[in-house]
C-alpha cells in the first residue's frame, strides 16, 4: 500500500469500520488466523490515525467493495473533508473517557431532553428535529451517537458547497463550508424505513453476538467507491469488554453485510 505524508491524519469512525471490514474479509478468506484477526480488530477500533490503520491492513488483499475507501486510497483520503471535525471530537472523547463526557464538558451541551439517538425512538426524534430545522431530510453523511449527531448537508442556495453540523439538542455549525467534489452525492433520510431500522437497532447486540453490548454509532452514507449502489446504514455495537460487531443494511433494512463478534 503506498504511504503518504497524509498518514498522520486523524481517522474517522467510518475509516475504522472500513479497516475492520477488511480484517473480517481477510479472516473469512484465510489471510488471517482467528488470533490475528482478533488482535488486529481490537487495535483498529482504537486507532487514531491512518498510519495506525495502514500497519494493520497494509499486507492484506483488499475486497473490491472497499478498494476505493479512504484507508486504501490516498487520493480519496486527501480530498475527503467530510467528518474531519467529528474525528477530532471522537479523539478528544477517547482521551476524556468517552464521547458523552466530551459533549458534557464542552460548551455545546444539550438544551433539551432527548432520547438515545441510536435507538428507534431516537432516530424518529432526530429526523423530526432535522425536518423542522431545515424543511427537508437531505444529507450527505450522518452519524448518530447516543447523545449527539454529526452530519454534512448541501449548503443552502449553493449546490457546490457542503456544510457540517453538530446536533446535541440544538443544531450548531461544525466547521466552515467546503466545495463539494464531483462525485459527492446526497440522499433523503425521509426514505429510511424507521420501523425496520428500529427493529435492527433493538436486536443488534444479539445479531452481532456482542453480549451486553450497546449501539455506539449508526452511520448513514454511500459506501466508498460505490458509483451506482444505494446509500447504506452501518450499525456498530460494543460492550464493556471491548467486543465489537457491525452490520451494513439498506435504508429499507435489507442486510448487505453482517460482521458478528467472533470469540
Amino acid at each position: 500500500m503506498p504511504r503518504t505524508t497524509l498518514a498522520g491524519i486523524r481517522a474517522r469512525d467510518s475509516d475504522r469500520a472500513d479497516a475492520c471490514g477488511m480484517l473480517d474479509a481477510a479472516l473469512a478468506d484465510g489471510q488471517l488466523s482467528a488470533e490475528e484477526h482478533a488482535s488486529r480488530t481490537s487495535t483498529a477500533m482504537r486507532a487514531k490515525t491512518f498510519d495506525e490503520l495502514d500497519r494493520l491492513i497494509g499486507d492484506l488483499q483488499i475486497p473490491s467493495r472497499l478498494a476505493a475507501s479512504p484507508v486504501v486510497s490516498p487520493r480519496r483520503r486527501q480530498s475527503s473533508r467530510r467528518w474531519v471535525y467529528a474525528a477530532v471530537l471522537v479523539a478528544a472523547a477517547a482521551a476524556a473517557g468517552g464521547i458523552a463526557g466530551a459533549v458534557a464538558n464542552s460548551d455545546l451541551g444539550p438544551s433539551k431532553s432527548m432520547p438515545n439517538l441510536t435507538t428507534g425512538a431516537g432516530l424518529h426524534f432526530f429526523l423530526d428535529e432535522y425536518r423542522a430545522e431545515y424543511g427537508d431530510t437531505v444529507a450527505e453523511e450522518l452519524g448518530l451517537y447516543p447523545a449527539h449527531a454529526v452530519f454534512d448537508r448541501p449548503s443552502s442556495g449553493n449546490a457546490r458547497q457542503s456544510d457540517s453540523y453538530l446536533y446535541d439538542g440544538e443544531f450548531d455549525d461544525w466547521g466552515s463550508s467546503s466545495t463539494r467534489s464531483d462525485d459527492e452525492k446526497s440522499f433523503d433520510l425521509g426514505t429510511v424505513d424507521q420501523v425496520a431500522i428500529a427493529g435492527l437497532l433493538a436486536g443488534a447486540p444479539g445479531t452481532l453476538r456482542v453480549p451486553d453490548g450497546a449501539v455506539e454509532i449508526v452511520s448513514f452514507r454511500y459506501e466508498p467507491g460505490s458509483d451506482d449502489g444505494p446509500p447504506t446504514i452501518s450499525i456498530h455495537v460494543k460492550n464493556a469488554a471491548g467486543h465489537t460487531g457491525h452490520m451494513v443494511v439498506g435504508f429499507d433494512g435489507e442486510p448487505f453485510d453482517i460482521y458478528p463478534y467472533e470469540d
